[in-house]
């Protein structure tokens, strides 16, 4: 699937303003644990889900390299399919991710995040750091997976998914379709880039613990 160009909008460049000002202190002030909530309540295409390890998945880039899911942890990854025979509606869920990635590459986040898109068929799409087009070694891998990931959702239309993973791998929410506004995934993502996983404690501090 070739990606189309995506004109500069209103919303475009509203867009790459919120990416600027979500690294600013002014934005500090996150939801914290209760993210999924409050995405929820200003986003009608988002579903909640309790945080749960993602199947691993491997692909094969564009330069024909092997790479996983796994070799992606640490990062905040936003998962989407486009299998075989989805057409417009994929088409227009990865013009969505595009104008969101758009912006948010214009802010410091854009080291922290990937993006990307599997299907079982070639892929091609503008090259960047950090979006990613690729495809299975077989339908079968692409199918099961993504089964998988849909199978938490209590939703049952029919629309494309895209699945946020937070940086230990973890499954943690889902958009649906396309019509979801680009700055709600941007501000969605933001949050997780400013959540750290509770780090093991240290031999000194597990040491220094017994005696508190």
């Amino acid at each position: 699937m070739t990606q189309k160009y995506t004109p500069i909008t209103w919303r475009s460049a509203l867009l790459l303003v919120a990416s600027l000002l979500l690294a600013s202190p002014v934005f500090a002030d996150h939801p914290g644990e209760n993210l999924n909530q409050v995405m929820a309540a200003k986003e009608a295409a988002f579903e909640p889900i309790l945080p749960g390890d993602a199947p691993d998945l491997a692909w094969i880039g564009a330069a024909h390299e092997s790479t996983s899911l796994n070799a992606l942890r640490g990062k905040i990854v936003v998962l989407s399919f486009v299998p075989e025979g989805c057409g417009d509606p994929c088409e227009a869920q990865q013009a969505t991710l595009t104008e969101t990635l758009t912006a948010l590459n214009s802010s410091a986040m854009r080291d922290m995040v990937v993006f990307v898109t599997l299907s079982d068929e070639p892929q091609s799409g503008p090259a960047t750091q950090n979006r990613i087009f690729a495809r299975t070694p077989d339908p079968e891998k692409l199918s099961h997976p993504n089964a998988a990931l849909a199978g938490v959702s209590e939703r049952k239309d029919l629309t494309p998914q895209v699945h946020l993973l937070n940086r230990a791998g973890q499954q943690v929410g889902i958009f649906h379709g396309a019509d979801f506004e680009p700055l709600n995934l941007l501000l969605y993502i933001n949050v997780l880039t400013n959540t750290h996983p509770h780090a093991e404690p240290s031999f000194w501090q597990r040491m220094t613990g017994w005696f508190l």
